[in-house]
């Protein structure tokens, strides 16, 4: 049991001991000289302004205007690139001005402009640096600008930066970028890896494509797409604070709960040198889990001496780090095991490995909890948007370790020391050590020793009932041919098979969901969260409930055992009248597709989900944006990166043009036309949106939250709300009409109108002027209908043009988005995407 009477005055001055006795772990922290930051190594301090401007460096190919393009196109910041700001000042470009004045004078040109271009840009500009601005004199002035801004160092690999330049040998790159790459290193805070996309039919064999169901993209301008998605992260980490989510996809009412928010997370743990064999199988993988562990063995990489990570280390972790998080859009745990020994220069390895990891801003980092707390001062004080998790893995514990007092002080030693959350673990011997840790855990969130939170559970095989019971990032395995699993640490679960004893053992409860409407026989969504229920190892079941009226419904939202709806036309507006909670963004559209049932009736329950009761509240939400959001967003080529004069236009003028509207707000879009072939409807949806902006707040799901109207939704606080819009809507008379002469031409194209015959009619037919489609960077445009599916007169025209710049993408591909999300809100659960995708896919092959 933990003694509650434990404070910091009993904590004594060096790291206590986990059991009392030796410890070698402990002994090698302790022994470790006070640490001094490694100039070299160690990102800046948490100081930073995020509109701070920021600097680029790197050798040439690596990629560094290109992403620095696609940087400034996303976050707002002007592009400033040294070589164009040199021709600009000088009229030169940097070759002919060597020259014509010789080379020492180009170089004392060089840093003064340099100086003057970091100078003259300190705020809101990404700036691109020159080739030779980090050589003497310009490595203090860089120095000095890192201090207060990001200096982010670019890696390529010298195949790809051959590939690139088409001049100097890939021998001749790599000496460079050897050369060069120390100083680079040293003058920066960050670094990114430029990873290409791999040849598949020289990587892997056409066997494995199959297996994984990959295909390369058939449009070279989403070729960027995946770059654009690792830089941004890498951006948004630098330029986040702590308590602010680090969301990419478009959200729904949970989205921004960090891991530790939800009940029985779950963290995969994979091995650094698994790394390059996995990465590639885990795009097409579902991954359920809540976050990946990327685990370092400081002993393996270790060579001895002084403790310095060398260059090449440094750079194979940093590649690995970007193929994992290319592969896994998920919170990154960036873990580096300390070693068994006594040796310093190890020590002095495992401190610089952990700088290291923050250039990389993961979104988690752990610390061993014994360590120097002059180090953990450190680390602290350089994390910036990274958590710290104060980790103890007690490899010799003893008999009833878990209720010793030095067990219960760790916890207050990790808040004190500034950690956000607190993860002890140790091996089972009896099946006793499982109580124990549950009582631990019971105990620490009832006392005031700490209010971080706690991951505590054992290892081996009889650690699994710990395991399966722990609530927060739960160590998991994939059910891949490979051993993923930490050496010395036994076996581990799978999400599925913890699900499944949670769901056996009566702390989870089987509940019914469903779709509602008054045509929803035919509706794929049964088979979509079916077996992604499955897939889970969820009991769960989704049926559907068609009736001509909504007050069929009330008998069903308020059984013990109801999980949730989906709610079909015609009854999202009608629906908000039951509600007692409505989120901002189905507040905003004006209509609610997903219903929440609450055992509270405070709105923070809306996270407790997957249990039985009575349905004490009603809460709505509205995934529809969310699948049209995610569809433009994720088929939108770089070179289509929404700006200011960016138009999208809308056709129909129902409840999935509002949505689609709504989503082309969140996507940044200024100017938005809409057409329907019944005019009053199209005026009253433009009065909706025309030039209005929509106040988005994030729910705090974390506190006591009053029970607030429908126009009232949780507790906020200003960092917690955005403000969408407002936008330029504007109403289209015809379809024979020229494009309005004043706008850009349309790059995002949205059909909302249904294909279904109504009293006997004959399907609508929709074409396009051809004119409206000749964006020269083309576009891509969504076709809502999937009910028939074959191919809509729209997408067969966008097909026509036999222009590879547009985008077409049918309501197949929108449903599973829109679904996976509704998943989510319904279980709490990462939703298996790749499954209900393949599942709607099914859908169009048997129909």
């Amino acid at each position: 049991m933990i003694t509650t009477a434990i404070n910091s005055a009993s904590l004594p001055s060096t790291p206590p001991s986990v059991n009392g006795a030796s410890d070698r772990t402990q002994i090698l922290l302790d022994t470790v000289p006070r640490h001094q930051p490694l100039e070299a190594t160690n990102p800046t301090s948490d100081a930073l302004d995020p509109d701070a401007s920021i600097l680029l460096l790197g050798i040439r190919g690596t990629g560094r205007t290109t992403l620095a393009i696609l940087a400034s196109s996303a976050i707002g910041f002007q592009l400033v690139d040294a070589d164009q700001h040199f021709y600009k000042t000088t009229g030169l470009s940097r070759a002919l001005y060597a020259s014509r004045h010789g080379f020492d004078a180009y170089k004392a040109k060089e840093i003064d402009l340099m100086r003057e271009l970091l100078q003259q840009n300190p705020r809101r500009c990404i700036l691109v640096c020159g080739p030779g601005s980090a050589e003497g004199t310009g490595q203090s002035i860089i120095r000095d600008f890192r201090k207060g801004h990001p200096v982010i160092f670019i890696l390529r690999d010298p195949s790809d930066v051959h590939d690139y330049l088409g001049t100097q040998d890939i021998e001749t790159v790599s000496e460079l970028a050897k050369l060069v790459g120390p100083s680079y290193r040293s003058l920066s805070n960050f670094e990114f890896y430029n990873l290409s996309e791999p040849d598949v039919a020289n990587s892997v064999g056409s066997h494995f494509q199959n297996q994984i169901g990959f295909k390369p993209s058939s449009h070279p301008s989403l070729l960027l797409k995946h770059v654009e998605d690792d830089f941004l992260r890498l951006i948004q980490g630098i330029r986040s604070q702590l308590d602010e989510p680090r969301v990419f996809q478009a959200q729904h009412s949970l989205s921004h709960l960090p891991p530790e928010a939800k009940p029985y997370s779950y963290a995969l743990q994979l091995p650094l040198d698994q790394v390059p064999e996995v990465a590639f199988r885990l795009r097409s993988t579902d991954l359920i889990v809540d976050a990946v562990e990327l685990e370092i063995n400081t002993e393996a990489l270790f060579t001895g001496g002084e403790g310095c990570v060398d260059q090449s280390t440094a750079t194979f972790i940093t590649k690995q780090y970007y193929a994992l998080r290319r592969s896994v859009k998920l919170p990154i745990i960036f873990h580096v095991r300390v070693g068994d020994s006594r040796n310093h220069g190890l020590q002095t390895f495992y401190v610089n490995l952990l700088f290291h990891g923050l250039r990389l801003a993961p979104e988690y980092l752990t610390l061993h909890l014994l360590a120097d707390p002059a180090l953990v001062k450190d680390v602290v004080a350089h994390k910036r948007s990274t958590k710290i998790i104060g980790h103890i893995f007690d490899q010799r514990p003893m008999d009833g370790a878990w209720g010793l007092p030095n067990r219960a002080a760790l916890l207050q030693r990790a808040e004190s020391l500034g950690c956000d959350l607190v993860r002890i673990c140790q091996p089972a011997k009896t099946p006793e050590d499982n109580i124990m840790a549950q009582q631990f855990t019971y105990q620490a969130r009832r006392s005031t020793l700490s209010d971080i939170p706690l991951i505590a559970y054992n290892t081996g095989r009889i650690g699994l009932t710990s395991c399966f019971m722990n609530s927060t990032m739960t160590p998991v395995s994939l059910d891949l041919p490979l051993d993923l699993s930490e050496s010395g640490t036994g076996e581990r679960l799978t999400v599925r098979a913890a699900q499944q004893a949670l769901y056996s053992s009566f702390i989870l409860d089987k509940l019914v969901f469903g779709i509602f409407g008054n045509a929803v026989s035919a509706s794929i969504s049964p088979q979509m969260q079916n077996a992604a229920f499955e897939f889970c190892g969820m009991p769960h079941v989704y049926q559907t409930f068609q009736s001509p009226t909504v007050h069929d419904l009330q008998h069903l939202i308020y059984h013990d055992k109801f999980g949730g709806a989906s709610i079909s036309a015609p009854f999202k507006q009608e629906i908000i009248t039951i509600l007692d909670y409505i989120s901002p963004e189905a507040q905003a559209i004006g209509a609610v597709n997903t219903l929440i049932p609450l055992r509270s009736r405070k709105l923070e329950s809306l996270v407790d989900r997957n249990h039985a009761g009575p349905v004490l509240a009603l809460y709505g939400d509205n995934t529809d944006w969310i699948g049209i959001h995610m569809c433009i967003s994720s088929h939108l080529s770089p070179i289509n990166a929404v700006k200011s004069r960016t138009t999208a236009l809308i056709l129909g003028a129902g409840g999935m043009a509002r949505a689609a509207i709504y989503a082309a707000l969140r996507l940044g879009v200024q100017n938005i036309f809409v057409w329907n072939r019944t005019p009053e409807n199209t005026r009253s949806l433009v009065n909706q949106y025309h030039a209005k902006p929509f106040v988005i707040r994030r729910l705090d799901l974390a506190k006591s939250s009053p029970n607030t109207s429908p126009q009232r939704s949780g507790t906020v606080t200003p960092r917690n709300q955005k403000i969408v819009g407002p936008a330029k809507v504007h109403e289209l008379s015809s379809l024979d009409d020229p494009w309005p002469s004043w706008a850009e031409l349309p790059t995002i194209v949205v059909s909302c109108i249904s294909r279904a015959s109504k009293r006997g009619q004959p399907s609508p037919t929709i074409l396009l002027p051809d004119s409206w489609l000749k964006s020269p960077t083309g576009g891509v445009l969504i076709e809502l209908s999937y009910n028939p599916v074959t191919e809509t007169p729209l997408l067969q025209q966008v097909r026509r043009l036999g222009d590879r710049k547009w985008i077409p993408v049918d309501g197949l591909q929108v449903l599973p988005e829109q679904g996976s999300a509704q998943f989510e809100l319904f279980t709490g659960r990462t939703a298996p995407r790749h499954l209900m995708r393949a599942k709607a896919a099914e859908c169009r092959i048997l129909k």
